[in-house]
């Protein structure tokens, strides 16, 4: 996946899918977070089964990545019928 983030923004309000894959999510191993392709051999991260700040984090970390050794990372995003995407809640804090 090849993205770069735009100014004052977080490259998840803009995040695109550039290459789609074929491969089925169901038929990857692995758990919500994170499964093997082993099509391509490269895990896959479910960016909208996290929380919005440790997505970043991934995709921050992906673009280091691939800046360094040329190396992509494979990501899947959930879009919501109006268009956004949907990610994990963030943790509540129970009220005593």
């Amino acid at each position: 996946m090849s993205y770069q983030e735009p100014v004052g923004a977080s490259s998840l309000d803009d995040v695109r899918i550039a290459s789609p894959c074929s491969a089925k999510w169901d038929d990857m191993i692995g758990d919500d977070r994170v499964r093997f392709c082993g099509q391509c051999t490269k895990n896959v991260y479910n960016l909208s089964a996290m929380h919005r700040d440790e997505a970043e984090a991934l995709l921050r970390a992906g673009q280091a990545r691939e800046a360094d050794y040329g190396e992509g990372m494979c990501v899947r995003i959930y879009r919501r019928a109006d268009g956004n995407v949907g990610w994990l809640d963030p943790p509540t804090v129970a009220q005593a």
